[in-house]
């Protein structure tokens, strides 16, 4: 109980709730039905369990892991991002990594036409620990998570391997394959691919600098720097061929900045041009980081300078002079 007491709210709600819906399955288990997600229920109109089937974890094992995960989740990211920032992240990835699930399942429906593909049964909380996975992954990359790689685990994973969403969804895959619930890998691959898409892109950022900002445009959190490095060439080509699709159906704005209408459409026309991922353009970067440094400089030569100060008078004479003079 004290443990739980120094944990954030927003990780102290998600354990809570993870243990009491297991307990309520083992005393009920006529209840899964109206918790799991299963993609022909949900299409006919059961959307709450888009978020009532990420707090049912129907094995102890992913119940320890899910809630050992949120209690790091609201430990590292509650103070940097804020209690609403949190709470927004883990919906997204629950929501999106449902909707993605169904997606997937309806699109198997549609050509195998198998009804039974429909009523599978869909739960954990494997896509919010995905997208943390990937949230600490990115934290990582900025060496701002301040966990010491000599004395935390935690820390030596991250700061050593940086591939924590790869590394926990190999692990998950494999579980799953073992317990026999294949299924539930659909929402560890949904929610990591949804808690990307949203920290790349979406998460809004405010600084000193810029009103707002939007997502993370560096180099180390490119979607290929997620996977191992012998993927990753095939991975950023894949990455390139699905953009230029997203392109040709959806207007290139997902990446926002701050900057002028000119600037954005100059540099969409150049990401077009060049066929960049949104982002990734060096060109771009290389004008957002003129603007910041611009933007500082006039805000130092705005402000007021130290006051200057008071020098003593010259002496005309050093004080043995002085003695000469008044002996003479």
């Amino acid at each position: 109980m004290e443990a739980m007491k120094l944990l954030p709210l927003t990780s102290r709600l998600g354990v809570a709730l993870l243990v009491v819906v297991h307990v309520l399955y083992r005393l009920v288990p006529a209840v899964c039905p109206w918790i799991c997600l299963i993609p022909g229920h949900a299409l006919s109109g059961a959307v709450w369990t888009l978020l009532t089937s990420a707090f049912l974890e129907r094995s102890p094992v992913g119940l320890l892991v899910s809630c050992a995960a949120l209690s790091l989740y609201g430990h590292i990211f509650e103070p940097r991002w804020g209690q609403r920032e949190v709470l927004r992240f883990a919906v997204v990835c629950v929501v999106a990594s449902g909707i993605g699930s169904c997606a997937f399942v309806t699109a198997a429906y549609a050509a195998t036409r198998s009804e039974t593909i429909l009523f599978v049964e869909l739960s954990g909380c494997s896509g919010i620990v995905a997208g943390i996975a990937v949230a600490i992954q990115q934290a990582a990359a900025q060496n701002s998570l301040g966990l010491s790689t000599a004395s935390s685990p935690v820390g030596w994973l991250v700061g050593e391997s940086r591939k924590v969403a790869m590394l926990y969804l190999g692990g998950h895959t494999v579980w799953c394959l073992l317990s026999g619930h294949t299924v539930d890998i659909l929402l560890a691959v949904n929610g990591l691919t949804a808690g990307w898409i949203y920290l790349r892109f979406y998460q809004p950022h405010s600084s000193a600098l810029a009103r707002e900002a939007f997502g993370d445009t560096s180099e180390a959190f490119a979607f290929a720097s997620m996977f191992f490095a012998r993927l990753q060439p095939a991975v950023d080509g894949f990455s390139q061929a699905i953009w230029m699709v997203v392109q040709a159906i959806v207007p290139p704005s997902l990446s926002q900045h701050s900057g002028s209408s000119s600037d954005l459409n100059a540099g969409s026309a150049d990401q077009q041009a060049n066929g960049y991922l949104p982002g990734s353009n060096p060109n771009l970067a290389e004008q957002r980081r003129a603007r910041a440094l611009q933007t500082l400089e006039e805000r130092l030569a705005a402000s007021p300078g130290p006051a200057p100060k008071s020098e003593a008078p010259p002496t005309s004479s050093t004080p043995s002079n002085q003695r000469i003079a008044d002996t003479v």
